[in-house]
């Protein structure tokens, strides 16, 4: 989803009206955090959506959206697409001081150019509104979301929270259970239980794994979740969106290629897939014609029209590498969170709606009719995705996915020497050679 995103523009445009103290230390006004329910009245509120037309997840928004206008007579909720190639228009418009009362994307704790935009007032703090009483609950709002997920949510230097997540996103690796049963092959918890599931399946003439070869982020995924065990959170990240030190120090990195140019020359990728888009690559997956997709967990709910009723979904988190010095309990999560503007001329439902999307109920319909992941305490894991609770509750920890390369400058050249290595044109050590040319030169150090 997010990740089709075009990367963020780092330089902002100062955006100061009705909202929210930000931490720019520029006061504005929003309604009193007290009495902020008691202000929900009847008016008109954009809402920018992930979900595309004619989509499930749209519908489901869209029921929202009428819950919200019956219940509010004379209130008219547009949602507007702001996903993908619609993204940059959206981003535009916040620049240019016209934005969606409510939108996705605005703010992440854990990325320094997502945390601009609250640093130049453009969201509504939503703190003082968090601490308040849930009536549904007795407790404050803010405990609604899941202690794990808090570091996304607010604001490293001023601890004040600019949004809420509406969708959790873990990176898992999803096989096909029934297949791997049939044909007596483990389920993939160690890379050289991979490697040995490869083997099996190119042997029975699956493909085994499913991928796209025409959105690189998608390929980099791979070599992203290798670096995570070979070299480690922290370290991959300095080095590569942050440029603290360099790609050659430490030779974890040179591995992760290595383990990736393996598969690459088992033949382990979908047959076609340097022209395959990534609708096709999970659509095939599915079809049983490849055993294993490395994905996002809004795959289900993305793909809940093509997959088919008797399909069983297995998941996994991304193999362990023994012996490795990275880490190997981290899964890469990303939340879908939602902001505010403090430019929203009713900031009072915008509220509401952020209430209704993130609430208990409405998570838990989403994930039963979905098959969406949540990251609201209560919500049970959705029933199309088997085995995501247990990738969840066993993580050691949540790290935000990709190491920030896609809102870094550092994201294009890095994926697109994946893409070169994956397609064939270079080995690992040119990969390595070419990686440490492109960083130094986007990071000159």
């Amino acid at each position: 989803m997010m990740m089709r995103r075009a990367a963020l523009v780092a330089a902002f445009t100062m955006v100061l009206a009705a909202g929210c103290s930000g931490s720019s230390g520029v006061e504005t006004q929003g309604p009193d955090a007290a009495s902020w329910r008691d202000q929900v009245k009847p008016g008109k509120l954009e809402v920018g959506v992930l979900s595309a037309k004619g989509t499930p997840g749209l519908k489901f928004l869209e029921n929202v959206g009428a819950g919200l206008e019956k219940d509010q007579p004379g209130s008219d909720v547009t949602l507007t697409f702001a996903n993908t190639e619609a993204r940059p228009g959206i981003e535009q418009r916040w620049r240019a001081g016209s934005p969606p009362d409510v939108d996705y994307g605005m703010f992440d704790g854990t990325i320094p150019d997502l945390r601009a935009w609250a640093d130049d007032g453009a969201l509504v703090d939503l703190t003082p509104y968090l601490k308040q009483e849930d009536p549904g609950t007795g407790k404050p709002w803010l405990d609604r979301y899941s202690p794990t997920v808090r570091k996304f949510m607010e604001h490293p230097e001023t601890k004040q929270i600019y949004a809420v997540p509406s969708e959790l996103s873990l990176h898992v690796l999803f096989y096909n259970a029934k297949m791997f049963k049939d044909l007596g092959v483990k389920p993939p918890a160690t890379w050289d239980d991979l490697l040995a599931a490869t083997d099996a399946l190119k042997a029975k003439n699956v493909d085994p794994i499913a991928l796209t070869g025409l959105f690189e982020p998608y390929m980099g995924m791979w070599s992203d979740h290798l670096w995570l065990r070979t070299v480690g959170y922290g370290k991959a990240r300095a080095v590569l969106t942050e440029g603290k030190g360099h790609i050659t120090d430490d030779p974890g990195f040179l591995k992760g290629l290595q383990m990736l140019q393996e598969l690459r020359d088992k033949d382990a990728f979908l047959t076609g897939f340097k022209g395959t888009d990534f609708t096709a690559a999970q659509a095939q997956f599915f079809q049983g014609k490849a055993g294993m997709i490395l994905m996002g967990s809004w795959l289900v709910s993305e793909m809940k029209d093509v997959v088919p009723k008797d399909f069983e979904l297995g998941v996994l988190a991304f193999p362990k590498v023994d012996g490795a010095a990275g880490d190997q309990g981290v899964v890469m999560a990303a939340l879908q969170n939602v902001s505010i503007a403090s430019k929203s001329p009713d900031i009072p439902l915008a509220l509401e709606w952020v209430n209704r999307l993130t609430s208990v109920e409405t998570q838990t319909k989403r994930a039963n009719e979905i098959g969406e992941v949540s990251a609201v305490v209560g919500v049970p894991s959705p029933p199309g995705v088997p085995g995501i609770d247990t990738v969840l509750s066993t993580a050691e920890s949540l790290q935000p996915r990709e190491f920030g390369l896609g809102q870094s400058k550092a994201g294009k050249p890095v994926y697109a020497e994946i893409t070169r290595l994956l397609f064939g044109q270079q080995d690992a050590d040119e990969t390595l050679k070419r990686l440490d040319v492109a960083l130094r030169r986007v990071h000159k150090n």
